[in-house]
């Protein structure tokens, strides 16, 4: 069969490439581009996407898209305010353009707008037994926050308010679910165990709707810290996990629910001197002292040193 019009062989009476300058093939709606003026996301379909102007426009205009039933479409091409199309149109290859046009609306995301708004369902709040947080803890506490929001990325996973209080820190969380997996990743990091509880909020189309709170409760006991347990006296070792030195033999040991007896910010330090089977002669900034040989004892170790009960201890520094 030929071509009516330019009579090249082909199983179509019109050739695509004929067909294609005399009929109106494909065309696309005008259509509205929303942005988010806060986070510059683009809805596309129902969803809010972190997506470049580009890809945006190019997945609009697919929705947008309307083509005649005997072209098949392989591939568009965004160029200025045209699309080109390629694609099958009877038998043949064919390239052509299509204008489009469309406006840009600037809005609030849902996640912008319930962040800026306050909410949250859930709040973090990490203290400390007997003893103010450390700057590091915070800080850390601080990065595991912002790193599994960008790791969740859903709509409610963000921070509404961070507040420091004189005992602990506080996170307002969007979402129940963000509050879980940042409370498990903190006591992970730092020790200390989770205690969670709910307060009903209000009611949502006839449902209850909760907010929770996470409260990770930190060990009083940190690295190099004295506690004492059955009696015992032991170096904190590791206070994530709990473990201790037992400080009369050097043995590792379970340290948990111990007792804090010595903090480590009032230790002294000294110099081993000299020593027998029993004992340590240890030079100190106030003189020296004789204490009972410490596990580890070398002549010319430096050592710690502190006051329990009106007795001086000693431990290695190189613990």
């Amino acid at each position: 069969m030929k071509c009516i019009v330019c009579g090249k062989e082909g199983k179509y009476k019109i050739c695509g490439e004929c067909l294609i300058e005399r009929k109106k093939v494909a065309s696309i709606e005008r259509f509205t581009l929303e942005l988010c003026g806060k986070c510059n996301s683009i809805k596309i379909g129902r969803d809010w996407l972190k997506i470049g102007l580009d890809e945006a426009i190019k997945r609009l205009i697919c929705e947008k898209l309307q083509v005649e039933p005997e072209f098949e479409l392989h591939e568009i091409v965004i160029s200025d305010k045209f699309a080109i199309l390629k694609g099958i149109l009877n038998g043949d290859f064919v390239e052509f353009s299509v204008p489009f046009s469309y406006g840009v609306h600037k809005i609030s995301c849902p996640k912008c707008s319930m962040e800026s708004g306050g909410y949250y369902e859930a709040i973090v709040q990490l203290r400390a037994g007997r003893r103010l947080l450390r700057n590091e803890e915070i800080e850390k506490a601080k990065e595991i926050v912002n790193k599994s929001i960008l790791e969740q990325n859903g709509q409610k996973d963000f921070i509404s308010k961070f507040e420091v209080l004189k005992n602990g820190i506080d996170f307002y969380l969007g979402s129940r679910k963000l509050g879980e997996k940042v409370s498990r990743r903190i006591a992970e990091e730092l020790g200390g165990k989770i205690f969670e509880s709910r307060k009903l909020h209000t009611r949502v189309d006839g449902r209850d709707a909760y907010r929770f709170t996470f409260l990770i409760r930190l060990p009083e006991y940190e690295d190099l810290d004295i506690v004492v347990k059955n009696d015992t006296l032991h170096v904190v070792k590791n206070a994530r996990m709990g473990k201790g030195i037992e400080l009369a033999t050097g043995k590792y040991a379970n340290i948990l629910n111990a007792k804090v007896a010595v903090k480590k910010d009032s230790f002294g330090w000294g110099i081993i001197t000299n020593l027998d089977e029993s004992s340590a002669e240890v030079m100190t900034e106030k003189g020296v002292v004789l204490v009972q040989r410490p596990f580890g004892a070398e002549i010319g170790k430096e050592v710690f040193i502190f006051e329990y009960k009106n007795k001086i201890y000693v431990f290695p520094r190189d613990l």
